[in-house]
């Protein structure tokens, strides 16, 4: 996405979604920043922990689902 390389994108949707793993407990700020700069081209980002993907994919489906109808406050670093 232009200077970015994201997890997953939907163009149909402008959705980003990034799946955090350890590395991102040390770069809050620049992830932020990242998502601050997709956000102001127009893309809806959600983050979810590869714990939680690892542990239970299927919750973590459903939780996105929410995200995507509304029903759930928009994630941020």
């Amino acid at each position: 996405m232009g200077r970015f390389v994201v997890d997953f994108y939907c163009s149909e949707l402008r959705v980003v979604v990034e799946v955090d793993g350890p590395i991102h407990d040390d770069r809050v700020e620049a992830d932020r920043d990242r998502q601050s700069a997709l956000e102001a081209s127009g893309l809806r980002v959600w983050r979810v922990t590869a714990a939680d993907v690892e542990e239970d994919v299927e919750a973590v489906l459903e939780r996105f689902r929410e995200w995507l109808a509304g029903r759930e406050p928009s994630p941020r670093p």
